[in-house]
């Protein structure tokens, strides 16, 4: 479990770098990250500065609660406030899979945007992954 709580941490550390590049005025990978309206280039929101700080930290926090589940941290904090943590994680990225039957996750309607294909291609089967693996590394350990 140890590898997949690392590879794991990496995934959330990572986005988190990608956030904060955001943050920091980056425009990388900007144009197909946020949900669409049919075929259209309109938005469907413009996040906030507080918004992408705070996706941001929230990644890093999920990076440090992956690899608190390796008991690294095991003099400090218990094993089980990881494995809650990770509970946690799971939930919502099975939320964030399943979408919101519209523009977001496995479900949605609107199919042909850019951000679309780019959900159905990545966005949502990593969300999966991490929801499934997540689950693993709480009832194996």
């Amino acid at each position: 479990m140890f590898s997949i709580a690392l590879i794991n941490s990496l995934i959330f550390f990572s986005l988190s770098v990608l956030h904060f590049y955001w943050l920091f005025g980056g425009t990388w990978g900007m144009d197909s990250v946020i949900p669409t309206n049919k075929k259209s280039t309109d938005k469907l929101f413009k996040p906030s500065h507080l918004s992408i700080i705070v996706v941001a930290i929230g990644l890093l926090v999920f990076a440090i609660i992956e690899i608190g589940n390796t008991d690294i941290f095991s003099n400090k904090l218990k094993l089980k406030y990881f494995q809650w943590g990770n509970l946690f994680i799971a939930f919502i990225f099975t939320i964030r899979a399943v979408g919101d039957f519209s523009h977001v996750g496995f479900f949605k309607r609107v199919r042909d945007s850019s951000f679309a294909k780019n959900d159905t291609r990545y966005y949502s089967p990593l969300c999966l992954y991490i929801a499934t693996t997540s689950l693993l590394i709480v009832f194996a350990s």
